[in-house]
């Protein structure tokens, strides 16, 4: 960053005569939003490399829980409903169990981690995490491993909460899309990863060792965590008790971060932001992308192809983990970086002025979405070969990649002091959306056909993304009609 100047006569307002501070510019010459401190614990003054390698941690972080939590299970749905005399519809609650309590748990987390820090909630969930694994593998009867499941979702829960406000915490808002896209390709591509590693270690070694491994890899980066996560929380007013500690004096905890007083209210402050559009809207439309575009493939994958082509596990992860993660890939190559070049574009045209729906003239490529439903859905109806589903899950998982990017975004572009509470209730929305899809996915296929099963969710998609569009004509008048939230403003 670089020091500018504010244009006002010998450095001070014409009014109180006292100095104005000079604004702080990027390499661009655009005022950095928010403005940095001069402390050195301030993460916005972390040096550009230790910001990657934060970054790293918590992208491998949402990665593996994503991957372990819903992305490998499902690749052994057939064994698992075979050990327990289930159907593979009842071993399909699996993830969804997981996936409540994923959405649930952060409701109650957000006040803590924005008084006491990230770090304490992201090892105690991990810890949590990683004993409900070991409980998943050991489980003796399909009652005792939906128990186990919810724990995994509750342990899972953090990095999906609280992961969007760390990234806030750490980088500008004209940088800050391309970082949110590395992030989200973790949580897009975790469950896509998950059912390859997940089809063969069923294969060869029992589809218990997932949940072995599971526990086995989240304990590593429980062990990276311990020794290197610093912590990101941060008041732009009051500083931090982090001054003046050595390296292991920061990573012990002490308490409170921030020096304030916790209230019942507090638990409220997820629900307050509900009333504003720019958050409830982009809500709307990512549980629909997320659920639709993703977890339905996850969910539905095995059984289909398992119907179809007498896939074994391995085949069936090789099939839904390969096209979802190349679309993601392409959807991030056309998502993050260019929505920063957008918003800092409009910037310079506006005096330094970074509007968020700069962001969201990238929203028509969540169309990509439902048309690879519909390619996936009809593909499956007349039984075409596999590379057709292949195809349908590539184009429709750009859309997804390019929405979870912008909603995350856009969203905090526009509240970024209140990032941890808009985390959560993305979250909420996407995690709550997607429990239900267990229910009625398959049933619907097959009872309607998958074309028209399909269909149907690409409808849906569609009306929920007509609203983000209007937000690029309108959202900056809704936003200034509303008002912003009067909580830590300071963050």
């Amino acid at each position: 960053m670089r020091k500018g100047t504010v244009h006002v006569e010998d450095g001070h307002d014409s009014e109180s005569k006292e100095p104005v501070p000079a604004l702080k510019l990027d390499h661009n010459g655009l005022p950095l939003e928010p403005q940095p401190s001069d402390h050195k614990d301030d993460p916005l003054n972390w040096p550009i490399w230790y910001k990657y390698y934060v970054l790293t941690l918590l992208c491998l972080l949402a990665f593996v829980r994503l991957m372990v939590g819903a992305g490998m299970v499902p690749a052994a749905f057939a064994p698992i409903a075979q050990s327990y005399h289930v159907t593979t519809q009842k071993a399909s609650y699996l993830t969804t169990s997981y996936t409540l309590l994923g959405g649930l748990t952060p409701l109650l987390m957000t006040p803590y981690v924005n008084l006491y820090g990230r770090r304490p909630a992201y090892l105690i969930f991990t810890l949590i995490a990683i004993g409900a694994n070991i409980g998943s593998g050991f489980a003796p009867t399909y009652a005792t491993q939906i128990v186990s499941r919810c724990f995994v979702g509750v342990g899972a829960s953090v990095a999906l909460a609280i992961g969007g406000a760390t990234i806030c915490d750490l980088f500008f808002q004209g940088e800050r899309g391309k970082f949110i896209g590395f992030y989200a390709l973790a949580l897009t591509n975790g469950p896509h990863f998950g059912p390859i590693a997940g089809g063969f270690i069923a294969k060869n070694l029992g589809w218990r060792w997932i949940f072995y491994i599971n526990a086995i890899m989240m304990s590593f980066i429980l062990a990276i965590y311990l020794v290197s996560f610093p912590e990101t929380l941060f008041s732009r007013t009051e500083f931090s008790n982090l001054e003046n500690r050595s390296y292991w004096g920061r990573l012990a905890f002490r308490g409170k971060v921030l020096d304030r007083k916790m209230k019942a209210s507090d638990f409220l402050n997820n629900f307050r932001m509900l009333k504003y559009a720019a958050v409830v809207v982009p809500c709307v439309y990512y549980m629909t992308t997320n659920t639709y575009g993703s977890i339905i493939f996850v969910l539905t994958a095995s059984s289909i192809s398992e119907k179809l082509y007498h896939f074994d596990t391995a085949q069936n992860g090789v099939l839904l983990g390969v096209p979802l993660t190349l679309g993601c890939l392409i959807g991030e190559a056309c998502t993050g970086w260019i929505s920063d070049w957008l918003i800092n574009r409009y910037a310079r045209r506006h005096d330094g002025h970074r509007k968020p729906e700069a962001r969201l003239h990238l929203a028509y490529l969540g169309l990509f979405l439902p048309a690879g439903l519909i390619i996936h859905g009809v593909s499956v109806a007349h039984r075409a070969p596999w590379i057709a589903l292949a195809i349908g899950m590539v184009v429709a998982s750009i859309g997804v990649q390019a929405g979870t990017t912008l909603v995350y975004s856009y969203c905090s572009d526009c509240y970024k002091p209140q990032a941890a509470e808009i985390s959560t209730i993305i979250n909420l929305f996407r995690q709550i959306f997607a429990f239900t899809i267990g229910f009625y996915a398959i049933p619907y296929g097959t009872g309607h056909g998958y074309d028209v099963a399909w269909g149907t969710f690409a409808a849906i998609n569609f009306v929920t993304w007509l609203p983000v569009v209007f937000l690029i004509f309108r959202g900056e008048a809704i936003r200034a009609k509303q008002g912003v939230p009067k909580m830590h403003e300071d963050l």
